[in-house]
């Protein structure tokens, strides 16, 4: 049962950064491999601003997602707005180089060793035989709140039922006068955001190292096609189940193989069911 805890605080993590990725996936029709990058920046941030500047995780979370959350916004206007008229095969490639770019000028800035938050994770809480901290139940608590503020945002705001009509039907969506490029901003504004807390999270929960983006988006693209890619909330329950399936797996194999078993999940379900576990079979309209 510790293991499924574990699980369930991995899982949140992993379900964040997963929200974010299907979000540039639904409404930008492209697999944005230099997600994973976001995420390694964002906990590079947070780092800083603890370990140098002794701010409060909180706030160093707080600006870490406002600062890669604008600086997302600016790589979509400056990199990927260009090459949009290209088609999906020609930002994956983008995202990809950009990844790399990325990756060279964090390891010039941040140095390839690794960093560690060094703050304490609270008092442990005993629940039967299951013991979980302070931290880690904030870590649950957050990523609770944030999906239901986006759940919110997306369903009871003009904005927000603008994205869902993007990703349902961009062209009928601009139509019906909605504006592309606003919805775009967004889009790309959250999901750099929300990159940056899960990057926070998991350098809080392990340590932080310019490896870390391209290791997580592997998880995360599994996450995100084990879930269905049309569907965001699919992703979300895809996310949390990935996280605890790889820890309970640390019961019975190495924990160096998580990420294999990961994919050897993912492997087995698109055996079963190719288009992800909760993607309607003929879905008449996005699910968001």
């Amino acid at each position: 049962m510790q293991n499924v805890v574990f699980g369930l605080v991995t899982g949140s993590i992993l379900a964040i950064a997963s929200v974010g990725f299907a979000l540039v996936r639904q409404t930008e029709n492209f697999l944005n491999i230099a997600h994973g990058q976001l995420l390694a920046l964002g906990a590079f941030v947070g780092v800083v601003l603890v370990t140098e500047h002794s701010v409060n995780i909180y706030v160093a979370g707080a600006i870490s997602m406002v600062a890669v959350g604008v600086f997302g916004l600016l790589l979509a206007i400056l990199v990927f707005e260009p090459v949009r008229e290209r088609g999906g095969t020609v930002l994956l490639f983008t995202s990809i180089g950009l990844a790399l770019v990325l990756e060279a000028v964090m390891i010039a800035w941040f140095g390839t060793g690794i960093r560690l938050y060094r703050i304490s994770f609270g008092e442990q809480h005993e629940i039967g035989d299951v013991v979980i901290t302070t931290g880690e139940i904030v870590i649950v608590a957050l990523t609770a709140v944030t999906v239901l503020s986006l759940q919110l945002f997306l369903r009871r705001t003009r904005l927000g039922r603008s994205v869902r009509a993007v990703a349902s039907n961009a062209d009928l969506a601009r139509v019906r006068g909605v504006s592309a490029r606003t919805v775009s901003a967004t889009v790309w504004f959250v999901s750099a955001a929300l990159a940056a807390m899960a990057g926070v999270m998991l350098g809080v929960l392990t340590s932080v190292n310019t490896e870390m983006g391209w290791h997580n988006i592997l998880i995360i693209l599994a996450a995100a096609v084990l879930g269905g890619l049309g569907s965001i909330y699919g992703v979300l329950v895809a996310g949390l189940v990935l996280g605890i399936v790889m820890d309970v797996s640390a019961l019975y194999i190495d924990t160096s193989y998580r990420s294999v078993v990961a994919f050897g999940l993912l492997v087995l379900v698109l055996l079963v069911r190719p288009e992800g576990i909760f993607t309607l079979r003929r879905r008449q309209e996005a699910t968001v």
